[in-house]
């Protein structure tokens, strides 16, 4: 599923804050998610390490920055990557 990451970085000195969004797939998978924003943040805070990580968002830390970022929308466990079809009820409705 494709979704968005926004990450903030707030600096800790002046309490300045930057936004930036990327476009990235997302699984229903909490280890992928958690893989998923570890990527998308070290690609612009590489020294960032994680501290936490629940509901497919996660903080992050380097000596300037406290880094949130998170999925715009994650999938259902169950869902495929490529999203769900719908399924044909097992029994048919009555008239």
């Amino acid at each position: 599923m494709l979704t968005t990451i926004t990450i903030t970085a707030r600096d800790l000195d002046t309490d300045d804050r930057a936004t930036l969004e990327v476009e990235a797939d997302v699984s229903a998978a909490p280890g992928d998610q958690r893989a998923g924003l570890v990527q998308a943040v070290r690609a612009v805070h590489p020294e960032a390490r994680i501290r936490s990580f629940a509901n497919g968002a996660a903080t992050f830390l380097d000596r300037q920055h406290l880094v949130v970022a998170s999925y715009a929308a994650i999938p259902k466990r169950g869902e495929s990557r490529r999203g769900s079809s719908a399924q044909e009820s097992l029994f048919g409705e009555a008239a």
